[in-house]
């Protein structure tokens, strides 16, 4: 009788063992990681599940399905949710552009595609709207105002372009290191033509065929990391090897106009470019540099994959 007592207590002891093994494994990828932290900006966290949700969303709004892509697009989600807060919170501040929450249930009817202000309307509209996002409504409003800045700030910079500026014509050829930059370099002073090894060497997909034509491009165009080399130069004659976005690069100047009419298609680029160059610079103010458990923690990346990707 008393071996039969042991064993069924020996049983109970495993039982309860394994139990709270499973117990541990649901709290942990129901309770545990869900709410912990996924991207923190200055003062301001953003949970797993939220992060989630949100890269559900940008899936969607980006036709992703793959998770084979999933590296690049979660980054990209940190850096939404980053360039949203420093709107909220630097746009008000610095530029004075904040959105009303008129304006933000607005801009939700537009987004529902609701062209007249019917409360019943919308609380139709809205209810499954909110439950296909899984956003809170609070959560859904913030996301909706962040947009709403963004495009005000967008409109402010501009605004604040010029009509006119400095502005050259030039080709370029783009190629993978050093080495292959200066061997570049080493056939254009031997004659050779420019546009034909841009054709034959360049990695630069949208000029490599046209002979690494990029028409007339303004000043503010030009990534900072080069631009004030390129406008150094004298017509007719190439840069030497300028490492930038994607590798090293080799400019040749054709024509140069101090003062050129800046085009509509320039116009949304350089405003792009302020605005782009203004949220780096309000990140720095930030008290406490941004964090990214989300990246950093292989734990809650694949938490995330499997949930944004319903792998």
């Amino acid at each position: 009788m008393a071996v039969i007592a042991g064993f069924v207590l020996f049983l109970v002891i495993i039982g309860g063992l394994i139990g709270f093994a499973l117990f541990q494994d649901y709290y942990k990828e129901h309770v545990q990681l869900p709410h912990s932290k996924a991207v923190q900006v200055d003062d301001t966290t953003f949970n797993l599940d939220y992060f989630a949700d949100r890269l559900k969303l940008l899936l969607t709004s980006i036709n992703v399905s793959s998770s084979s892509q999933a590296q690049v697009v979660i980054s990209a989600a940190v850096t939404m949710l980053e360039h949203e807060e420093l709107l909220r919170q630097r746009a008000p501040a610095d530029l004075g552009v904040s959105v009303s929450p008129e304006e933000v249930e607005l801009g939700i009817s537009d987004r529902l595609g609701l062209t007249e202000n019917d409360p019943e309307a919308f609380a139709t509209a809205y209810k499954p709207e909110l439950k296909k996002s899984g956003l809170s409504d609070k959560e859904y409003r913030r996301m909706e105002e962040a947009s709403l800045l963004s495009s005000k700030v967008q409109e402010v910079f501009s605004l604040s372009v010029p009509q006119t500026m400095e502005q050259v014509r030039m080709r370029q050829i783009l190629v993978g290191t050093e080495d292959e930059a200066r061997s570049v370099v080493e056939r254009l002073d031997a004659g050779e033509d420019f546009g034909a090894l841009a054709r034959e060497l360049s990695l630069d997909s949208v000029t490599k065929d046209k002979g690494g034509e990029r028409d007339w491009v303004a000043r503010d165009e030009l990534d900072l990391s080069y631009a004030g080399e390129v406008l150094a130069l004298e017509v007719g004659t190439h840069s030497q090897p300028i490492p930038g976005p994607g590798g090293y690069f080799i400019f040749e100047v054709e024509e140069k106009q101090p003062d050129r009419q800046v085009t509509p298609e320039q116009q949304s680029s350089i405003s792009s470019s302020y605005f782009t160059l203004w949220l780096s610079e309000q990140g720095t103010l930030f008290a406490v540099p941004d964090i990214q458990p989300v990246l950093e923690d292989p734990a809650k990346l694949q938490w995330v994959v499997n949930r944004a990707f319903g792998s």
